[in-house]
């Protein structure tokens, strides 16, 4: 769902964590390496919620998008880049009706940049996530970091 981030009542914890990632210049540099740009439409959905819905709102953008992908019950949060649909990519048959986000997030996650597409759509798109590196409160994420540095 799209969301204005200066709308006060959309400030949850999610969303003000995006508005902090993107006004920091290092994350800037870094969501940059992975597609993003100053002024990318974003996009805040629930891990959830249907493929086909939260398409529906990326394609009104005409452009590529972040993704904010949120978890109603921990306040996680990932950051995809969805591209447009194009004729570059292979054309896909449609994700079955009833697909979430979390479905289609795992199924990419596993092969990296691999063409879905909505039955609306003529061409197929990608999407990749882009990994957070700043410590977002997530005690696993934490822990990771902790493991990684010894």
């Amino acid at each position: 769902m799209e969301e204005d981030m200066n709308t006060p009542e959309l400030h949850t914890p999610a969303t003000q964590r995006l508005n902090e990632l993107l006004h920091c210049p290092i994350t800037q540099r870094h969501l940059t390496a992975y597609g993003w740009v100053e002024g990318m439409p974003v996009v805040f959905a629930h891990r959830d919620e249907l493929v086909e819905d939260v398409m529906g709102f990326v394609s009104v953008h005409g452009r590529a998008v972040l993704l904010a992908l949120t978890n109603a019950q921990t306040n996680a949060l990932q950051l995809w880049h969805v591209t447009i649909p194009s004729p570059l990519f292979t054309r896909v048959v449609p994700l079955p009706s009833g697909t979430t986000l979390a479905e289609l997030c795992i199924r990419n996650s596993e092969n990296r940049l691999m063409p879905f597409r909505v039955h609306f759509w003529a061409h197929s798109a990608a999407l990749h996530q882009i990994p957070l590196y700043v410590s977002n409160d997530n005690h696993a994420a934490d822990a990771q970091l902790s493991s990684d540095n010894r």
